[in-house]
């Protein structure tokens, strides 16, 4: 059952991959460089909720991070 969701969801991001990166000028490199990023970042993240889906989300992990901060703030 998995194997399928993982299955649509590449899917998915392929078409997204197709869409956005037809729409880039070949010039703009960086631009190309940061969708290849944060979509495969999320390519990512997806899978390991479908495979796990108990793992902590991003944002736990933001908040465990800026945590020590926001106490440093409120002194």
């Amino acid at each position: 059952m998995k194997v399928w969701l993982v299955i649509g969801m590449l899917i998915m991001v392929g078409l997204i991959w197709w869409y956005e990166w037809s729409r880039l000028e070949r010039e703009r490199r960086k631009e190309r460089a940061a969708v290849a990023i944060l979509l495969g970042l999320g390519m990512i993240l997806a899978v390991l909720l479908i495979i796990n889906p108990e793992l902590p989300g991003p944002t736990q992990l933001v908040n465990a991070l800026f945590r020590p901060f926001g106490k440093i703030m409120e002194k």
